[in-house]
């Protein structure tokens, strides 16, 4: 009997740890330190940087002269909403000449937040309470609108 009630908090245990370990997902561009060594300043050209790297996460929305290189690692734990727990960034930029004039890495500790103003437009007339709504068409059916005539 002892055994048996072992058993059975061992395998809850089991899931009840499981339930808790976190969902971890790794996002956009994994970085290899050996590629980023091959990138030199005012040496490395456009087309290089892209056959060493792949295709940039993003460019810059002003001028394409900076690629962004984006990762960001988020973890789920289990019903949350995921928490961004690193972020690594690797701005490339390029000069007139086509060669890079500069190599810029952000982490998570440079981001800002930025707060979303919620507007709602409002609309017309009021708003009714569910016993409002419930008790207000009392009195509004006609004869002609019962069931059966």
């Amino acid at each position: 009997m002892k055994y048996v009630i072992k058993k059975y908090l061992f395998i809850a245990l089991v899931f009840l740890s499981a339930s808790c370990s976190p969902i971890v997902e790794n996002r956009g561009y994994v970085f290899d330190e050996k590629l980023l060594d091959q990138i030199k300043v005012n040496e490395t050209i456009s087309n290089d940087v892209m056959d060493i790297l792949g295709s940039p996460s993003t460019t810059s929305a002003i001028d394409a002269s900076t690629w962004y290189y984006i990762y960001s690692k988020a973890e789920t734990v289990a019903f949350y909403h995921p928490t961004v727990t690193n972020r690594r960034v690797l701005a490339v930029s390029f000069g007139d000449d086509n060669k890079v004039n500069n190599l810029k890495y952000y982490g998570l500790e440079e981001g800002k937040i930025i707060s979303y103003v919620d507007r709602t437009t409002p609309t017309r007339g009021r708003e009714l309470t569910v016993l409002q709504q419930l008790f207000g068409n009392l009195g509004r059916l006609g004869a002609g609108s019962l069931p059966g005539n």
